[in-house]
């Protein structure tokens, strides 16, 4: 399948910077005023009451909150968008909405369950919207929607603080690659020699990552000791190494002073409160 969670995140951003207008029914194609007189005649309360927004949106890709998934499954370029069609294969299954799509998804749950995977779809608690999770910003998560809420009226940008999610769901035609790992929690019964080659490692090079939690010998390793899988992660201890190196420059910021010293930090524990 070659459409996948990533590439919903680069789809749905990509509409960001596009004139976007909402309204029922719309899946990405230009608005015209055609579409709108045929929801009008179909008698869609939504559109007849909100008819001079709508309007003022001829020209701009339409969307609403389904069709910004089901544009990214079908579309080919910006506005083309063949009905059903994905790669040019044809999917009848694949126009749903938002209940449709929880149904069908395999796995989903409630939302504060949710993986921290980019492209998760995210639905309110009647399953009659939804939008899709793109990671966070300053510790908020952070989603793109098509929705007339917030005077947005277009495809836009929200957080956490901005509407209240129940569900989530992995979209059943889309394939969900998750990020890399970057450090491992010891079980029971592990040794580096079985868990390196999971991360396609030698056990020498997982040794030689850990050598500073480990210690000397390669075989005393401990339940619940925490493996970097990563060089550039920095564990507590050598996060205040490093401050206390740099003690005369304690004012400044901890990112700042880490900077200097040429070393990233991936935040393993609650650390530096």
């Amino acid at each position: 399948m070659s459409k996948t969670n990533l590439g919903l995140v680069e789809y749905a951003k990509s509409k960001l910077t596009l004139p976007t207008i909402y309204m029922l029914s719309g899946f990405g194609r230009v608005l015209t005023h055609s579409n709108i007189d045929k929801r009008i005649a179909n008698g869609c309360a939504h559109t007849i009451r909100n008819q001079s927004i709508i309007r003022a949106g001829v020209g701009k890709y339409v969307f609403d909150c389904v069709g910004l998934i089901k544009g990214y499954l079908w579309e080919t370029s910006p506005g083309v968008v063949p009905y059903k069609m994905i790669d040019g294969v044809y999917f009848p299954d694949s126009d749903n909405n938002v209940k449709g799509m929880y149904d069908r998804a395999i796995e989903k749950g409630s939302f504060v369950t949710m993986p921290d995977i980019p492209g998760m779809l995210v639905m309110t608690s009647d399953l009659g919207h939804v939008g899709v999770y793109i990671g966070k910003i300053n510790g908020l998560k952070q989603y793109i929607e098509a929705t007339p809420a917030f005077n947005i009226w277009a495809v836009g940008q929200t957080n956490e603080t901005q509407r209240q999610w129940a569900y989530w769901a992995k979209h059943y035609l889309i394939e969900y690659i998750e990020p890399p790992k970057s450090i491992y929690t010891i079980v029971r019964g592990d040794s580096l020699s079985r868990i390196a080659p999971r991360f396609n490692m030698t056990w020498q090079e997982l040794y030689e990552l850990n050598k500073d939690v480990i210690g000397g010998n390669p075989s005393k390793i401990e339940v619940g000791m925490i493996l970097r899988l990563d060089k550039n992660i920095v564990f507590v201890d050598r996060i205040r190494e490093v401050i206390v190196e740099k003690i005369v420059e304690v004012e400044k910021p901890l990112n700042i002073i880490l900077q200097q010293d040429d070393v990233t930090v991936t935040v393993v524990k609650e650390v530096n409160k």
